[in-house]
């Protein structure tokens, strides 16, 4: 897991106990300048894709149809998502489908949906 320099503190107390501990078994890392850390990504063979309930974004099942092998997502703050900085970062926009009536999901639960997408079976 790759951190903005704004993102909490993944080793807060509260944190690590609403990830139920899985936390320490995942590397991070912060970058430190962001969002150039993204090109380095990208020159390790990663396409970065932004998570985001724009009506214009590629829908989660058409982008996972054809997923290039490595994926970078990015996912925005509660409430305010995704900065205009990282959406125009990142290579493509995809959201995940949800009924008009329906504003937005948690990131928690949009994370969980994309990374099950995103899974690749045969590992």
């Amino acid at each position: 897991m790759l951190l903005d320099p704004t993102t909490a503190d993944p080793w807060y107390r509260r944190a690590v106990r609403v990830s139920m501990g899985e936390m320490m078994y995942l590397p991070i890392g912060r970058a430190a300048r962001w969002p150039e850390a993204l090109d380095e990504l990208r020159s390790h063979g990663f396409v970065v894709a932004a998570l985001t309930p724009a009506p214009d974004a590629v829908d989660l099942a058409t982008f996972t149809a054809a997923r290039p092998e490595r994926v970078a997502l990015l996912l925005g703050a509660e409430g305010p998502g995704l900065t205009q900085v990282a959406l125009s970062s990142s290579d493509l926009s995809i959201r995940i489908p949800i009924r008009d009536t329906v504003d937005s999901l948690n990131v928690g639960h949009a994370a969980a949906v994309a990374f099950a997408a995103l899974a690749d079976p045969t590992r």
